[in-house]
């Protein structure tokens, strides 16, 4: 990484900060009668500061799981009109396999940010859900919401790096983490010890490289996070220790470079009999 796109990266991420905090002080002073009812409802109830995180935008627009909250600007809403439905089935499915197999369908989602797909696990069936992240504002927020939603007995969430997680889980859910890590190959063989029964992945990769040893840093060019190709993707899974049963693929349109638009879904289960270079998937769909 060179210095100047070390500074241009701290720099971005300064200004981005700021500006967060900037709104949250600015909803403290939102006027109810652009409230709606359930929420209005909710400001008699919760305190001044659980109402502002209330208000403030979120990552995640709940109304599909029962409570309507603001969502952020941008990329957040096609990004989650992209994102949500293939997730719902992967999940939905994942959940099937542990009750075949007898399991109560604990699980824990990583990089869960306000705790959405840990919402709609537990909504499903899930018995219960562990969530982790490392951005306490997220998890606030995360926590709020699931008390709202009445989740807060199958729910808990912790602040905490993904590669620390001690316990062992019937599912995972692996939802928009992977390209934020230098080293997803290792996430990836650390919960096939960690998860017995199934693991639902959702990842950006590039559109613009399909080489299959493609593995790029971003940090050169000021940009945050890393990129990787489908095909390395599918190899890296399988390298894991995990089998793929269903792959499926879109193209999320919300932005702009192609290095950012693709997004890869995958139910996979522990690989009990192939070469773990082949990752073997069984159905695969391009959206």
């Amino acid at each position: 990484m060179t210095k100047i796109g070390w500074q241009i990266y701290k720099i971005s991420r300064a200004v981005k900060l700021l500006k967060t905090k900037v709104q949250r002080e600015i909803y403290r002073f939102y006027p109810s009668f652009l409230l709606d009812e359930e929420t209005r409802r909710l400001k008699a109830q919760l305190p001044k500061p659980e109402f502002t995180l209330l208000i403030s935008p979120w990552y995640h627009d709940f109304t599909v799981l029962g409570f309507h909250t603001r969502q952020r600007r941008g990329m957040y809403r096609p990004a989650q009109e992209c994102k949500q439905q293939p997730l719902f089935d992967l999940i939905d499915r994942a959940i099937s396999l542990c009750r075949k197999k007898e399991n109560p369908a604990s699980g824990i989602e990583l990089f869960c940010a306000d705790g959405f797909y840990s919402n709609y696990a537990v909504r499903r069936g899930a018995a219960m859900v562990h969530g982790t992240d490392r951005d306490a504002y997220d998890l606030s927020k995360a926590r709020l919401i699931t008390r709202i939603l009445g989740n807060q007995g199958k729910i808990t969430f912790e602040q905490c790096d993904v590669f620390d997680i001690q316990d062992t889980y019937d599912f995972a859910i692996c939802a928009g983490g992977l390209y934020h890590i230098s080293n997803p190959g290792e996430l990836l063989k650390l919960l096939r010890g960690k998860i017995r029964t199934a693991c639902v992945i959702q990842t950006i990769y590039s559109l613009s490289n399909t080489s299959e040893d493609y593995f790029e840093s971003r940090s050169s060019r000021g940009l945050g996070g890393f990129r990787f190709s489908y095909s390395y993707l599918l190899n890296m899974v399988g390298d894991a220790g995990w089998r793929i049963l269903e792959a499926r693929t879109n193209e999320m349109k919300c932005h702009e470079h192609l290095e950012d638009r693709g997004s890869a879904y995958l139910l996979c289960v522990p690989d009990q009999t192939r070469n773990h270079n082949d990752a073997g998937i069984e159905r695969e769909a391009k959206l």
